[in-house]
């Protein structure tokens, strides 16, 4: 079993892809929800290391990757003890201190999700769990080019279809259908796409690693 993994409002959001290449979805509100299964490969759209001495290179190189249009889609990872912060004016405070920047209020949102995936992968090592990012999955998929309609809007998510559906046909029927089953007060459309790109590319044998010089499982790599 292949997994994509996503944060969202009322939990994560898991896509589950197997070895007959069938779809299926899976709601949790906790990491340690997630079923025992033989999994070849997780992905998953959360940061698995804090920047404890600069920001990360894989972020910085992810960025780079995407270019001036679209970086701002990768978040760069705020400093540790920016994370565990108590509020938000000290995380931007302890992000400055030790960064150099301060911590915008989307990072810090997602400063919880952070906090139990650390918690998390230091329980389940078996687990093969490895960083990801939805947006650099499609920039692979969109012949190295990111694609610059917003995920939440409606062209967004035009975009990002027909290019699951050039992988697999049937899939955005599934996806339509979770769309349908699932509440939007715990799960919007554009996170289970995410979840999906994910998935498709745990599946993939061309999977991508950056830095360049980094190889699957590697501490600071992510995979697309």
């Amino acid at each position: 079993m292949y997994l994509g993994i996503d944060g969202c409002r009322g939990g994560w959001i898991v896509a589950m892809i197997d070895e007959d290449k069938t779809l299926s979805y899976l709601f949790v509100s906790s990491l340690d929800d997630l079923p025992e299964m033989p999994i070849r490969l997780a992905l998953i759209d959360m940061p698995l290391e804090f920047a404890d001495h600069a920001y990360r290179p894989c972020e910085v190189a992810a960025q780079k990757l995407l270019g001036p249009k679209k970086r701002s889609s990768v978040f760069l990872t705020p400093h540790r003890s920016a994370v565990y912060a108590t509020d938000y004016a000290e995380a931007n405070r302890m992000n400055r201190l030790h960064l150099g920047n301060g911590l915008s209020i989307q990072s810090w949102n997602i400063c919880p999700k952070i906090k139990e995936a650390a918690r998390f992968i230091a329980t389940r090592t078996d687990l093969p769990l490895v960083e990801a990012h939805p947006e650099l999955c499609f920039y692979f998929l969109n012949n190295r080019q990111p694609l610059l309609s917003k995920k939440a809007l409606p062209a967004g998510t035009a975009d990002r279809l027909t290019l699951i559906a050039a992988q697999a046909a049937d899939y955005p029927a599934v996806i339509a259908n979770t769309m349908r089953v699932t509440k939007r007060k715990d799960v919007k459309p554009d996170d289970i796409i995410d979840a999906t790109i994910l998935a498709i590319r745990a599946s993939a044998s061309d999977i991508q690693v950056v830095p360049a010089d980094k190889r699957i499982g590697d501490r600071g790599a992510i995979l697309y």
